[in-house]
């Protein structure tokens, strides 16, 4: 291999991005995965790209071969952002955050988005949604650190009997103790249509969402070389038993209980388990999904860990707009009725069927940035108040530290309608949530 290869060999190896399967090595596996997105044609400009055309090829796969001979790979540090994490710089500016009531498309009385003036300093925001792949690097630089440990959940509430990853002591005060990750969630599961009447989404007849609406992140206590998180595949048996994962049960007419009387199973449901395992997406697909089942918790430790944050309202709202006061947070500030704008509940389903998509799936806004609009909910640093939009008028870098409660989560998801693609939109939820639809993105 002459010079320039070899440079550029270096070059594309030493980020560590051709380790498709994200199990810290490079190997035959990554080779059949790189071989395969070849294929599929699923290159999303992070891995592998040794000559920097733009494409993943035959050059590419050669110099993954050469490399494994030649033992030149080296994985990302664990104590550095994911070398895959791209920034988009936000210049900053004057501009008018909220939208008029008159235009509020939320629910009756709850109106919040009080128009106002904002005035930011330059900022940038990660191109995407953090990814599985990107999680699960944070997830295994904490544990080596020793601020998180994976246990049980043994207290009441929807998450026990799961497999969780919390703060050591050892953790900042931030989220020592808390929960971040769900290494067990899975679908939602709620009666959606109201058929009963009671307006309780957890009695009577569940209507069940699409299953690849997974926790994509495992843990082996057992592995080494800082390993212990992994992006599970979802052709391995070992990883998911789709059948068993698809089987549930109703809600009686009491909340959160279940009818056992009757085991249901959905698994002929869904096109995606159809023709086992020809329809699933790879483990290599699934690491570029976003991050879900994040409670705020994990999301601001792993801003803390890497030193960098995340957006506040103002900066999430500003770079949303995309320069041209968007009125949603889309390519073009616009939404089309057939998902190419975003990934949303298009069809108006009830519950809706699809599942979380690649972080970057659609076009971007003309800021760079994906999917602002729709895929998963993002958590932003701010606690959530009705009224905060009416002290800050002309406030520079506007964030609301004061304890709610509640914290901001913005840009709508997957299985919600319109309204909450806006960019001046507002949501809000406790710091513990955290279900296949709440993701984040990071600024600095």
């Amino acid at each position: 291999m002459n010079r320039y290869i070899t440079l550029l060999l270096f070059i594309g190896i030493v980020s560590g991005q051709c380790d498709f399967n994200n199990d810290g090595q490079l190997d035959s596996l990554d080779i059949a995965n790189g071989v395969n997105c070849i294929l599929a044609n699923c290159y999303n400009g992070s891995q592998c790209d040794f000559n920097g055309d733009g494409y993943l090829d035959i050059f590419d796969i050669c110099a993954t071969v050469d490399c494994i001979i030649s033992d030149c790979w080296q994985e990302d540090d664990l104590f550095t952002l994911h070398s895959s994490i791209i920034f988009k710089d936000i210049p900053g500016g004057t501009f008018t955050m909220g939208e008029s009531e008159s235009n509020y498309q939320g629910p009756p009385g709850s109106y919040d988005a009080y128009l106002h003036t904002v005035i930011l300093n330059p900022f940038q925001i990660s191109e995407t949604e953090i990814t599985n792949e990107q999680y699960t690097h944070f997830l295994n630089g904490a544990f080596t650190a020793g601020l998180i440990e994976v246990q049980i959940e043994t207290g009441p509430g929807p998450y026990t009997g799961d497999l969780l990853v919390f703060g050591t002591d050892s953790a900042p005060s931030d989220y020592s103790g808390m929960a971040l990750y769900n290494l067990n969630g899975t679908r939602v599961m709620k009666d959606h249509d109201n058929a009963d009447g009671d307006n309780n989404p957890f009695t009577g007849e569940i209507e069940p969402e699409n299953p690849l609406n997974i926790a994509y992140i495992g843990f082996d206590e057992l592995n080494t070389e800082n390993q212990w998180f992994y992006i599970k595949d979802p052709a391995n048996l070992e990883d998911f038993d789709w059948l068993e994962l698809t089987n549930y049960y109703n809600y009686t007419d009491v909340s959160h209980q279940y009818d056992t009387s009757v085991l249901l199973n959905d698994y002929n449901d869904w096109e995606e388990l159809d023709d086992y395992p020809n329809n699933l997406p790879t483990a290599l697909v699934v690491s570029n999904w976003p991050a879900t089942f994040i409670q705020w918790y994990g999301a601001k430790a792993f801003t803390l860990f890497y030193n960098v944050t995340l957006p506040t309202e103002a900066q999430w709202e500003f770079a949303a707009q995309g320069s041209s006061e968007f009125i949603y947070a889309t390519t073009d500030g616009n939404v089309y009725g057939d998902g190419t704008s975003a990934n949303w509940n298009h069809l108006g389903e009830s519950p809706s069927l699809g599942h979380v998509l690649d972080v970057k799936i659609n076009e971007p806004n003309p800021y760079g940035l994906y999917n602002m609009a729709g895929n998963v909910w993002e958590w932003i640093e701010d606690w959530y108040a009705s009224n905060y939009y009416n002290n800050t008028n002309y406030a520079t870098d506007p964030v609301n530290t004061e304890d709610t409660g509640l914290k901001v989560r913005r840009g709508g998801s997957l299985n919600y309608h319109q309204a909450p693609l806006k960019s001046s939109a507002r949501a809000e939820d406790e710091q513990f949530k955290g279900n296949d639809h709440f993701g984040f993105r990071i600024a600095q």
